[in-house]
């Protein structure tokens, strides 16, 4: 996919989620118009850019599995 767009979330809303951390929506380039609100991981903050290239990862919660997205 591609990050269509995102934003930093800086305030911290949930006790168990710290900021700063970005909230993207992602677009697959196997589907165009498909796309998923998500977050980007594994990648400093300041690197995030619209139309970075990544890929899927799944990160437990609970007893489900969350599909975010990390630099491909």
């Amino acid at each position: 996919g591609r990050v269509f767009t995102f934003t930093v979330n800086r305030h911290q809303y949930h006790p168990d989620v710290p900021p700063p951390y970005v909230i993207a929506i992602v677009e697959l380039v196997e589907q165009p118009g498909l796309r998923f609100t998500t977050n980007i991981v594994n990648c400093p903050i300041d690197s995030v850019e619209i139309g970075m290239p990544v890929r899927v990862v799944f990160e437990p919660a609970g007893e489900a599995w969350v599909p975010v997205f990390e630099p491909a």
